[in-house]
């Protein structure tokens, strides 16, 4: 017989009486019942599913926080958590062994309280005819319908050791007349899901429509920017509630996505509707720079502290108890006007622009049928050479001004790609993005680095010369002494990053992506 060293799950009626149904049975089992009880569960997972993308559930239940296995039911971790919140982050926990398993499906996003349920619970121990422990039986009804009348999930738990006689309980169990069939953790997870109308996994910050190749662009623009619009106002309806950072950063990437694309669109959108609404856009990622900036400060402030000797560290706390206080007046001023007449107008009009089906002016719009696949393929191959020119014309030393720029051209080569991804065979598209990565990653910690630099020069500028703050401001010209070096560490490696992407390899893919079309 094959043993289980996870729990067992099944469905049962509600007039189920486990101790009647085991008396005389030929396995001398004895039960020891626990008074019963009602139980809150509480499940969570961050906004973008993470936890439920990796088959892990996270459940709150009498005061301790479990990470469970969805396949099999077991309990990977738990911790106690008295406090019973809304949301949480995965550095909070204390438990080292569960704060790990978290952190390990996200450091950035808060876990969101998506779902909560009645329950009324009875357990008995499993005893064997020497008294000892070789099971627990669980029987939870739900305080609702959730589950069907009459339905009851029994959940078998295994103690080590013992997984024949687990087994063997199983298999009486199912010889009962309430035995309805044999269930899952996994089961139970999605029923709640059910119950409580959850769709799980229903957020992806990239847009999401799949193009039409023969559709015209001025149709197939329309809907991506359409289905960009969907997560702009996502997000902005969490960015005031200030949960986690991921939300305006969802948001700004949306923005600038839609940014770059309208770029791309001359000849195809109306030329006074596409200047007027480039610079509407560009006013709106404006709006969140500095709520950007501060958020990363903050994030990474012990990253910015162990930059500098122990001694100096604790001298930097001024700086971020600042950057709070500003950031807490700074999200105001955003929601305020995320909330405003101005801002609902704006997306309304735009969205009324994107829904717009009147046949276009080709005058005015000469390029708007054209069919999607020829121009996908003509702006990303534009896009493409002009990283590449751009990218061999940087001289040895590596401008702050060069590679700015360079940064900002393969942003739009990224959007491109990104726009138009469902054109092109994964795969190879998946390759290309990856070599592309790369060389992203060193422009943007290149970028990110002289930000902070600048910023931190500007705020000692500013600081007031007295005794009192000349440790401060020691600690914050260390600060930024060390993120020069560490800028000028990353210029050094800019080149052999380009000359990683501009390879005949990376040629190839490109080429690959374009040949479908040609």
């Amino acid at each position: 017989m094959k043993t289980s060293l996870y729990p067992l799950f099944f469905f049962v009626s509600d007039t189920f009486d486990i101790p009647a149904f085991f008396k005389g049975r030929p396995d001398s089992f004895s039960f020891q019942a626990e008074p019963p009880k009602s139980e809150t569960l509480r499940f969570y997972d961050t906004f973008d599913w993470k936890g439920w993308n990796q088959k892990k559930a996270i459940v709150h239940c009498g005061y301790r926080l479990s990470v469970v296995e969805m396949k099999n039911g077991r309990e990977l971790g738990s911790a106690s958590l008295r406090k019973i919140p809304h949301s949480f982050f995965a550095g909070a926990i204390g438990e080292k062994t569960i704060a790990t398993r978290l952190l390990n499906l996200s450091k950035l996003r808060a876990f969101i309280c998506f779902a909560t349920v009645e329950t009324e619970v009875k357990r008995w121990r499993v005893l064997d005819e020497n008294q000892k422990t070789i099971a627990s039986i669980e029987l939870r009804s739900i305080q609702s319908n959730f589950q069907g009348p009459g339905k009851i999930t029994v959940k078998l738990s295994p103690i080590r050791g013992y997984g024949k006689e687990l087994e063997t309980v199983a298999e009486h169990l199912k010889q009962s007349p309430d035995y309805l069939e044999k269930s899952s953790f996994l089961d139970f997870y999605t029923t709640i899901l059910a119950a409580t109308a959850t769709v799980p996994a229903n957020y992806s910050p990239k847009p999401s429509f799949r193009l039409k190749p023969g559709n015209t662009i001025d149709k197939s623009a329309r809907e991506l920017l359409l289905s960009t619009l969907e997560v702009i106002h996502t997000n902005e309806q969490w960015i005031p509630k200030n949960i986690d950072t991921e939300f305006l950063h969802d948001y700004r990437v949306a923005t600038r996505r839609t940014r770059s694309i309208l770029a791309q669109l001359k000849g195809i959108f109306p030329p006074e509707e596409l200047y007027h609404y480039k610079q509407a856009f560009r006013e709106l990622g404006k709006r969140t720079n500095n709520l950007r900036d501060q958020d990363v400060y903050l994030i990474q402030a012990k990253k910015f502290k162990d930059l500098l000797p122990i001694s100096m560290r604790d001298s930097l706390d001024p700086f971020f108890t600042d950057l709070r206080n500003r950031h807490k007046k700074e999200l105001r001023t955003f929601s305020r006007y995320l909330g405003s007449e101005k801002y609902r107008l704006l997306m309304q009009e735009w969205e009324s622009f994107l829904k717009n089906k009147t046949s276009p002016d080709l005058k005015t719009t000469p390029d708007a049928e054209k069919k999607t696949s020829d121009v996908a393929v003509l702006t990303i191959q534009k896009a493409w050479k002009k990283v590449i020119r751009h990218g061999r014309n940087i001289s040895r030393i590596a401008t702050d001004t060069e590679l700015h720029a360079l940064r900002l051209d393969c942003k739009k080569l990224r959007y491109l790609l990104e726009f138009y991804a469902s054109l092109f065979p994964a795969k190879t598209l998946q390759s290309v993005v990856r070599q592309l990565k790369t060389l992203q990653d060193n422009l943007g910690t290149f970028v990110d680095l002289s930000v902070q630099q600048n910023y931190l020069d500007d705020y000692l500028s500013h600081l007031e010369s007295t005794a009192k703050n000349i440790p401060f401001a020691a600690s914050l010209g260390g600060l930024v002494t060390a993120l020069y070096h560490e800028r000028e560490k990353v210029r050094s490696h800019f080149h052999s990053a380009f000359d990683a992407f501009d390879k005949s390899e990376t040629e190839a893919l490109f080429n690959e992506l374009f040949n479908k079309y040609r």
